[in-house]
């Protein structure tokens, strides 16, 4: 197992300028230096999903596109994406914010957002993959508890390993208590390639969630 970020960088933080985060994008560009971080990435959630949940809009992402918005704190690489969503068993995904959509994206599935049987989240992730593979950079939080029934996670990660798709080791979900645990070993038993990401709502995630997940990859002999 190849640990793509295995230094100071985190692709996957949300804002509250797009969408559940808790600080703005300048409070966590300011925030990351502080802890180590030299690249992030603000990867908010899909539009379908904002709309699923009733977030409310703050910004409008166009700014971000007309380059009106910089770093100007520190030296951290800033990248906007977004978490895209599954949507079916079709091959459909949500990849946009208020209709942008950026070059870095990477897939999740979400309860509340996902359209179909959840007993065919294989088929679905394997139809979207087939599609939209050499869009996404890695797959997000595979093994939330949401999906621990559903997900044959063994069949899964075969296949994203012949299709040379990451996979993401959510840190938050572990530190919150939803991750399927007996899933999370079976993943890192067997796939290629992972992110070790924070998927962080808060600084205080963004803080502890990397250093609590490279405890257990250490302490499971993944290390």
């Amino acid at each position: 197992m190849k640990i793509l970020n295995p230094g100071w960088e985190d692709y996957h933080i949300h804002s509250i300028n797009f969408s559940d985060g808790f600080n703005n994008i300048d409070e966590i560009v300011q925030y990351a230096p502080k802890i180590g971080l030299t690249k992030i990435a603000i990867t908010d959630h899909s539009q379908f999903a904002l709309d699923i949940g009733k977030m409310a809009r703050k910004n409008v992402r166009w700014i971000l596109h007309k380059w009106r918005w910089q770093n100007v704190h520190n030296d951290v690489e800033v990248i906007f994406g977004v978490e895209a969503d599954l949507l079916n068993e079709k091959w459909d995904i949500c990849d946009n914010i208020q209709w942008f959509v950026p070059d870095f994206i990477f897939l999740s599935a979400h309860k509340r957002v996902y359209q179909w049987d959840s007993n065919n989240i294989n088929i679905a992730y394997e139809n979207a993959i087939k599609r939209h593979g050499d869009r996404i950079k890695f797959i997000g939080h595979p093994c939330c508890i949401d999906w621990s029934w559903y997900l044959d996670i063994d069949r899964f990660v075969k296949f994203v390993n012949r299709n040379n798709i990451p996979l993401e080791f959510d840190s938050a979900n572990l530190v919150n208590n939803k991750t399927d645990l007996e899933s999370l070993d079976k993943m890192l038993s067997q796939v290629n390639e992972i992110y070790v990401n924070s998927d962080a709502h808060t600084l205080h995630e963004l803080t502890i969630c990397r250093p609590k997940a490279f405890e257990y990859l250490k302490n499971k002999w993944y290390l």
